[in-house]
């Protein structure tokens, strides 16, 4: 069994010493021989990245076997996300075996287990309802969208040839757009690109090389 021990600071501002020490004073608690502990320090890493991601924690998980003890100041040292946390318990606790403690929430996986059970469908919970708003406010936000005229989903693609049809007949390119409804740089960008490729002449009269398109 080994023991190792995991701390984590998003700035290089932030000083890293009181996890060390908060940790220190769980594992007197424990009884285990702080010359024992494996150290992984983490700096100028933000929350945001998940946990197996962040280049030293990766090192750490790799080295984590059935049986050993990983202690953390907090749990928020493994995550921002509380979805990323309840994961990454589960991994370490139901997959590696590995039994976890976190000093702030005094939580112990093996030494309180129903306790820490609890606290984990609590998490769960919040993790659910958290999932819940992203929903809502999702779904709000396309509301919105749809009610200011916004285009959702992928671009349609565009029709080169009912564009340069309009545009034969002397449509301008915001007419085209808007009798289309694309946007005007889309259109904009079509007659650019076929005037370059020698497509569309414009003189006294429009020509459009139809031979050519019909090609495309």
């Amino acid at each position: 069994m080994a023991v190792f021990a995991y701390l984590r600071v998003s700035t290089s501002e932030q000083d890293i010493n009181s996890q060390r020490q908060s940790i220190l004073k769980k594992i007197r608690e424990l009884g285990v021989n702080h010359e024992e502990v494996i150290w992984f320090k983490e700096e100028a890493m933000s929350g945001s990245v998940p946990a197996l991601k962040r280049p030293i924690f990766s090192k750490l998980f790799e080295e984590l076997e059935e049986g050993d003890i990983l202690i953390v100041a907090e749990l928020s040292r493994l995550g921002r996300s509380l979805n990323d946390v309840i994961t990454l318990l589960n991994t370490l606790i139901n997959e590696k075996r590995v039994r976890i403690v976190s000093v702030k929430e005094n939580l112990d996986s093996a030494g309180d287990t129903m306790y820490f059970k609890i606290f984990s469908t609590i998490i769960s919970l919040f993790a659910d309802l958290e999932r819940e708003f992203i929903r809502m406010r999702t779904k709000d936000g396309l509301e919105r969208a749809r009610k200011q005229g916004k285009r959702l989903g992928r671009p349609r693609k565009l029709n080169y040839k009912s564009i340069l049809r309009l545009w034969e007949e002397g449509k301008s390119i915001q007419e085209i757009a808007d009798l289309l409804d694309y946007k005007y740089s889309s259109v904009r960008k079509v007659i650019e690109r076929m005037r370059k490729r020698g497509i569309v002449e414009q003189g006294e009269q429009r020509k459009v090389r139809w031979d050519i398109v019909d090609m495309l």
